[in-house]
C-alpha cells in the first residue's frame, strides 16, 4: 500500500499557457509524496509546455509523469492519462482550471479509509479571478441512501446531469476496462453516469473543491456541427443501456432524466449552429427512440412531444428564425 499512491491527478492540457501555471500552483501548494501527477500536453503550439517543464523542474515532486504527444483530442488524452495513473484513486484537473486550496484536506480523510468507489463533490465557475470561500471547520458529506431509496437516491443528480469528469473523484478499480471514446467531445457526458450505475458505496461531499474557469476558447462557447453529433452518441448510448435493462424501472427513470438533458443540449446547439432547431434523418430516429424512453417517466410530456414529433419543432422554429432575417 505504501508504494501506491493514494490518488492520482490527471491533467490533459492544450494551448493553456495562460493558465496551465495557476492550475499546477493550485495543485502543487498542498500535495505530498503520496500524491501522483500525470500531466499529458495534447500536442500544445503555444508556450504551455516549455512553462510546464520550467514549473517542474522548480517543484521537484518525486511521482510526476509529463507526457507529450502529437495533437489528438481530449478524450484520446485522457485514455492516455489513465493508462498511466497508479494511484488507488483518480481524478482530473483540466488545465485552465483550478483547485480549491482545502481540495486534499478534505478528500484525504475519505480516500484513506478505502470506503467508497466514487465521491462527488461542488464547484464553481468563474472568469477571471476564483470567489474567496470561507474556510471549512468540518468536513460535511452524505452517502447516497440506496439502502431505503434505491436508484431514486440519484434522482437529483440525473436531473440536473451535472457530468464532468473533474468533480469526482473515482477508485481505480472501479474504472477498470473503461475508456473514453475517441475523437468525441463532451466525453464527460458519454462516460460519467454509467460510473453511477456500478456500485453503491458513492458518497456527496457538501465542498466547493473544483474552480471551473469559463474560458471564451472553451468547448462550451465554440460549437460546431460534430459536437451535436456527439450529444448524440451519448443519448444514444443511454438509451441502448436503457433498453438492454428494460426491466429495471427506476433505471428506465433515470435514464429518461439523463437522455431529455441530451436533448436540450441538441436543441441549443442545434439552434447556435443553424439558427433554428435542425435534425438530421439518423437525428430523428434517436429522437423518437428517446420519446419512448421518456413517455411515462418524470420528462414533462411537451418535452416528449418535442422528442415524438422533432420536424414540428424544426418548422416553428425555422419559421421564427425567417421573421427574424427579414
Amino acid at each position: 500500500m505504501s508504494s501506491t499512491p493514494l490518488l492520482s491527478v490527471i491533467i490533459p492540457f492544450f494551448n493553456n499557457e495562460d493558465f496551465i501555471g495557476a492550475g499546477l500552483c493550485s495543485l502543487f501548494d498542498q500535495i505530498d509524496d503520496d500524491i501522483e501527477v500525470v500531466i499529458i500536453d495534447d500536442g500544445s503550439t503555444d508556450n504551455s509546455v516549455p512553462l510546464v517543464r520550467q514549473f517542474l523542474a522548480e517543484r521537484q515532486h518525486p511521482s510526476v509523469i509529463f507526457i507529450s504527444q502529437e495533437n489528438r483530442g481530449i478524450a484520446y488524452t485522457r485514455n492516455v492519462g489513465l493508462q498511466h495513473a497508479q494511484g488507488r484513486y483518480i481524478t482530473f484537473l483540466d488545465g485552465d482550471d483550478l483547485l480549491s486550496n482545502e481540495y486534499l484536506k478534505i478528500l484525504r480523510p475519505l480516500l484513506l479509509t478505502g470506503e467508497y468507489d466514487l465521491i462527488d463533490f461542488n464547484y464553481q465557475k468563474f472568469t477571471s479571478i476564483p470567489p474567496l470561500l470561507p474556510t471549512s471547520t468540518e468536513t460535511r458529506f452524505h452517502r447516497y441512501d440506496f439502502k431505503h431509496q434505491g436508484l431514486a437516491c440519484l434522482h437529483t443528480l440525473f436531473a440536473h446531469s451535472m457530468w464532468h469528469l473533474w468533480s469526482r473523484v473515482y477508485k481505480r478499480s472501479l474504472l477498470t476496462g473503461e475508456f473514453f471514446e475517441n475523437d468525441r467531445r463532451y466525453e464527460d457526458v458519454i462516460f460519467t453516469p454509467f460510473q453511477y450505475f456500478k456500485t453503491q458505496k458513492i458518497t456527496h461531499l457538501d465542498h466547493t473543491l473544483y474552480f471551473y474557469r469559463d474560458n471564451s476558447q472553451g468547448i462550451t462557447r465554440n460549437i460546431k456541427p460534430k459536437d451535436i453529433e456527439d450529444m448524440r452518441f451519448a443519448m444514444d448510448k443511454m438509451i441502448s443501456f436503457s433498453e438492454k435493462n428494460s426491466a429495471d424501472i427506476p433505471l428506465k427513470q433515470l435514464a429518461a432524466l439523463m437522455v431529455a438533458n441530451c436533448f436540450g443540449e441538441i436543441k441549443s446547439m442545434s439552434k447556435t449552429v443553424y439558427g433554428y432547431y435542425y435534425y438530421h434523418p439518423e437525428m430523428l430516429r434517436s429522437l423518437r427512440r428517446a420519446a419512448t424512453l421518456c413517455r411515462g417517466t418524470a420528462v414533462p410530456r411537451k418535452r416528449v412531444r418535442q422528442m415524438q414529433y422533432p420536424q414540428l419543432d424544426t418548422l416553428f422554429s425555422k419559421i421564427r428564425w425567417y421573421l427574424k432575417k427579414r
